[in-house]
């Protein structure tokens, strides 16, 4: 049997006693209970995937799309158009079948309005007092749906414009050439002339999975950029901030909002109305759903309490 000498044992005996107080050691596995370590403190609040829905009505107005004035709420930043008014007011050329391609081919959706929306709506005689119901869709859609149907490309190719390279990320992007002398930009693929705020809404790309939002192209300086090969791009922008400041869009005099009647509590909606997520605009244009009759008979029917 091994003898442990003295020497050994003062060392150990030491080793023991500062072992606590360093890192690790044979202090590290003592058995004896020690004070109660503090609880972990909890983790923090994960942010919500999705924001509450919004339960406030919005303030009507109105909008210009395509030089028509057009009734709206302004719920969360984004404008909801009346979609009637835009079916018989600025889509007027064009048949119900080439609207519902479009906007299947665009994935368009729209909502339903809430009771309240359209209390104000035939309250204000935008609708009259029969209308069952009132399809809306935001500003950005309503302008993807004119961008497809008004401004196509034409069939001409003309001669290339002298100017410099701009480009955009709206809906997929285009990059094209900007002569600002004459207030116009050429598309580099199809080579279609546009003025800038209809170019912005111009693309040769489609997206998928995409969510639209706040999209105006009366703002169109904010979304038209200098190509990154120009060499002299502090002259193109200033350039375009001079055709911006002389391109300012015509306003819609402010609407004098009138008071709501006060609705019964049974008529009272807590929650927003949402669209049904994955129906396109053709199946629920007018109650949120595809009736048994077919989209013509929607539209139909729609147009009729117009």
């Amino acid at each position: 049997m091994d003898v442990v000498t003295p020497h050994i044992t003062s060392v150990l005996k030491t080793y023991q006693a500062s072992a606590p107080r360093s890192l690790q050691g044979p202090g590290c596995g003592r058995t004896e209970p020690c004070g109660d370590a503090p609880p972990p403190p909890p983790p923090p609040a994960a942010p919500p995937i999705l924001l509450a829905p919004d339960t406030v009505l919005g303030e009507r107005g109105e909008t210009l799309l395509e030089g028509e004035p057009i009734s709206c709420f302004s719920v969360g930043g984004e404008r909801r158009l009346c979609l009637p008014q835009i079916l018989t007011s600025v889509l007027t050329d064009f048949t119900l079948e080439q609207i519902n391609r479009v906007c299947d081919e665009l994935q368009i959706y729209c909502s339903r309005c809430t009771p309240e929306q359209l209390h104000e709506l035939k309250s204000t005689g935008v609708l009259p007092k029969s209308a069952p119901s009132c399809g809306l869709i935001t500003q950005t859609d309503a302008e993807r749906l004119c961008a497809a149907l008004l401004h196509a490309p034409a069939a001409s190719r003309p001669h290339k414009l002298p100017g410099f390279r701009v480009y955009h990320e709206c809906f997929g992007g285009a990059r094209g050439v900007c002569a600002v002398d004459l207030n116009l930009v050429q598309c580099l693929e199809c080579r279609s002339l546009y003025t800038p705020r209809r170019f912005v809404c111009h693309s040769h790309e489609s997206e998928h999975r995409t969510c639209h939002w706040g999209f105006d192209s009366s703002r169109w300086r904010r979304f038209l950029l200098v190509a990154e090969e120009e060499l002299d791009k502090e002259k193109c922008n200033a350039l375009l901030d001079e055709l911006a400041a002389r391109d300012t869009p015509a306003t819609v005099p402010p609407v004098a909002i009138k008071q709501q009647l006060p609705l019964k509590r049974k008529q009272i909606i807590k929650l927003w109305v949402h669209r049904p997520w994955g129906v396109p605009l053709s199946r629920q244009l007018l109650r949120g759903r595809r009736p048994e009759g077919g989209l013509r008979q929607n539209l139909l029917l729609l147009l009729k309490f117009t």
